[in-house]
């Protein structure tokens, strides 16, 4: 059995590639999204984007909550260069008529890599409430407009499925991870199987005691559930 954590607004598509393949599986969100209200400080930053060389959007939720704001204070005659961190972000985007372009790798390395490459020196960040990676890989001036928070789920039940074996869970980012750990039980980690979408959540899983995880090839839903399906067959 496939266990899908992610939030409702986010698991509809991997919930319909599960659904295809045939795989039992149960669709548990560990967290939720709620949209917050930008601070007056951020609404500021939008009067000054002919300031910055580039504009970056960090997740889907990013670019749902932020994208409308961005279309609001952006004037015709102004040229924005946008980034997104994966296809799946880009997608949203092009929604608000906003094109953008993405990484070779999909996360804030990949993003890092594209500032350098550009030689840009001040950004815009669209993010959640916490710090964003990219922070930690690039020097060049990183303001934040934060849109969203993620927070835990109020209600997990989840004693029926972590003693099962068979049951692979999905695992998007650090804090699911961190939820699913806080409502298992320790000898459940040590059998647990995890799909996660980087090396980082990957490390921070070892690092519980979680031995049995997978890297899946890239965060994207469908590399996800591919080897989540894969690992269910074998």
């Amino acid at each position: 059995m496939i266990v899908n954590t992610r939030p409702s607004s986010l698991a509809n598509k991997t919930n319909e590639l599960l659904a295809r393949s045939g795989i039992e599986f149960l669709h548990e969100p560990l967290t939720k999204i709620l949209s917050v209200s930008p601070s007056n400080q951020a609404l500021e930053k939008l009067q000054q984007l002919d300031s910055y060389d580039v504009i970056i959007f960090t997740s889907q939720s990013a670019a749902k909550f932020g994208a409308p704001y961005l279309q609001k204070h952006t004037s015709k005659n102004l040229s924005l260069l946008i980034m997104a961190i994966g296809l799946a972000t880009q997608r949203v985007l092009n929604e608000y008529g906003l094109v953008s372009e993405v990484p070779s790798a999909f996360n804030s390395v990949g993003l890092a890599e594209l500032i350098e490459q550009g030689k840009h020196e001040k950004c815009l960040i669209f993010c959640g409430g916490k710090q964003p990676q990219l922070s930690f890989h690039t020097p060049v001036t990183l303001d934040t407009f934060s849109c969203y928070e993620v927070i835990d789920e109020e209600s997990v039940e989840l004693s029926n499925i972590t003693g099962n074996r068979k049951a692979i869970f999905l695992i998007y980012n650090i804090q699911t991870l961190e939820v699913l750990v806080r409502h298992s039980q320790a000898a459940d980690l040590e059998k647990m199987n995890l799909i996660v979408a980087s090396p980082r959540i990957q490390e921070a899983a070892f690092n519980h005691g979680i031995k049995g995880c997978v890297v899946a090839e890239s965060p994207h839903d469908e590399e996800m559930t591919e080897a989540a399906i894969k690992l269910a067959r074998s």
